[in-house]
């Protein structure tokens, strides 16, 4: 069970379970009494000294994202999905840059009524935690809460056009997916989503033929779709077989093609809210091919993105065994190749000769661009001009958001990941704020864990692991108090306290 609390807290992009910190609040966040529509009528001015190029578009489209979650994660969750029942859970939608946030499905009768929308100003809002956390499970006024905090998706309003609202939409119905609906879900198979360099070409040729079979599959009848699915099982069976990593990657499947399905339906409701279950379903499973980006666009276009696998190949598989109307509750937790291969078996099939070649060509440059990630920071390491700074990263600082690839890394010897990423981590006297930051991460022991039932027992201020960034040392400020201090766009630290110890500024907890 270890390994799924691990998943629970680092890799549901990240789902972090900070309930346990805001439990022992004593007083009830009160909002201000506004209506939703009011959102609109926010000040011009002060959109002057936003720090948030997008916050305008953030305001236009909240009132309807707050009416649709609504309806989605709320009203219908049923319909999303059989199992999904959120009558008791509240959804808080905050956007900081423009101080609004609204309480969806309010369940504290003595701040307004029971299940509806409440507008708060986030000057209002106590827990500042909220304000810094892309995403998370906690407590709100007493009541669990999916909280979302708007200003993170911040990268989906620019250049995005008319399909802006679309995936911020999709955005939020995703993460609450992960924390609403499989969270408390067992998934085998969830071993590091880190590459490995050199990438195996092979593993990626057979992922992009499943997907070529699965797509094949969607709008065919029932004796052609079982017959590309067996297809696409086949190569299922050589990318298991290819390395011992595949297997132990083989959840993640499940994990984010489940999130990628019912992100894909709940727009196709939201859009078609007349339709028909089967025409929903049609609709998802087209949707999905439509949004596929390819990896060689200036090639074959042919190829997925390979940090899109697991979305991709996982919401296509899991459309067709809807369609074929398995088991839900299975399709829930189940790797959804292995399901398929379970309910119909393999086939041999030849697979396609440009996918192949293009396959090829792609990773061998891929290869290089992996190599040269990992060699910036391995030079860095052993440059006298700069110095590692270790920063502890507590539970309640988990919440992420991943900017490129994630790379295994042997740092001193034990086993690591280099990640580019953007992040908020509070310490009992100071804030760091990582900005498209390219770091190490390094994990915690966390013994004593025996199941998912301790999660919010756990305290939030514990270390899960380490994040250490390599900065010249000119960019490094002491203070007469020996206090460290670091201003630069990718990284913001003031007045740490730390220890100098193993050849790094090691900052302290407490």
């Amino acid at each position: 069970m270890l390994k799924t609390v691990r998943l629970m807290l680092m890799i549901l992009i990240i789902t972090i379970l900070t309930a346990c910190n805001n439990n022992n609040q004593e007083t009830t966040e009160k909002p201000e009494n506004k209506k939703v529509e009011e959102s609109q009528k926010t000040n011009e001015d002060s959109m002057d000294s936003n720090p948030i190029e997008n916050s305008k578009k953030i305001r236009e489209i909240t009132p309807e994202l707050v009416k649709d979650i609504k309806k989605i994660l709320i009203d219908d969750a049923s319909k999303l999905w059989p199992s999904f029942n959120n009558d008791d859970k509240q959804i808080l939608l905050l956007n900081p840059s423009n101080k609004m946030a609204y309480l969806i499905n309010n369940q504290k009768t003595d701040i307004g009524t029971k299940d509806e929308v409440i507008e708060y100003s986030t000057d209002s809002i106590k827990d500042t935690q909220l304000l810094v956390t892309p995403f998370q499970l906690t407590t709100f006024n007493d009541h669990p809460t999916y909280a979302f905090n708007l200003d993170f998706a911040s990268d989906l309003y620019s250049d995005a056009g008319e399909k802006t609202y679309e995936r911020v939409f999709k955005f939020i119905v995703h993460e609450g997916i992960h924390i609403l609906l499989q969270s408390g879900n067992s998934v085998e198979g969830l071993g590091t989503r880190a590459e490995t360099y050199p990438e195996d070409t092979d593993s990626r040729y057979y992922r992009n033929e499943m997907y070529q079979y699965l797509k094949e599959a969607i709008g065919k009848d029932k004796d052609e779709k079982i017959n590309q699915l067996q297809k696409a099982v086949y190569f299922y069976e050589l990318y298991l077989n290819s390395n011992q990593k595949n297997k132990q990657q083989d959840g993640f499947d499940n994990i984010e093609g489940m999130a990628t399905y019912l992100d894909a339906k709940a727009y196709q409701m939201i859009k078609h809210p007349d339709a028909t279950t089967e025409e929903i379903n049609e609709l998802t499973a087209q949707s999905i091919i439509d949004n596929f980006i390819p990896a060689d666009q200036e090639q074959e276009k042919v190829l997925l993105m390979k940090g899109q696998e697991f979305y991709d190949i996982g919401a296509l598989a899991i459309a067709s065994a809807v369609d074929l109307n398995l088991n839900d509750k299975t399709i829930l937790t189940a790797s959804p190749l292995g399901l398929l291969n379970s309910q119909f078996g393999s086939k041999k099939a030849e697979g396609h000769q440009n996918i192949k070649k293009a396959n090829a060509d792609y990773y061998n440059s891929y290869n290089s661009k992996l190599k040269s990630y990992i060699d910036d920071i391995a030079s860095k390491q052993k440059d006298d001009k700069y110095v590692a700074v270790r920063i502890p990263v507590t539970i309640q600082n988990s919440s992420v958001m991943y900017e490129d690839m994630i790379v295994e890394y042997q740092y001193k010897e034990i086993p690591a990941e280099i990640q580019t990423a953007t992040r908020e981590i509070l310490l009992p006297d100071t804030r760091i704020k990582l900005n498209k930051m390219k770091s190490i991460f390094i994990e915690a022991p966390m013994e004593g864990l025996e199941g998912l039932e301790n999660l919010e027992k756990m305290n939030p201020t514990m270390i899960m692991g380490y994040t250490i960034v390599f900065i010249p040392k000119k960019d490094i400020e002491f203070s007469q108090d020996k206090l460290l201090t670091i201003q630069r766009d990718d990284l913001l630290i003031f007045d740490a306290k730390y220890v100098e110890k193993d050849g790094e500024y090691q900052l302290l907890v407490n």
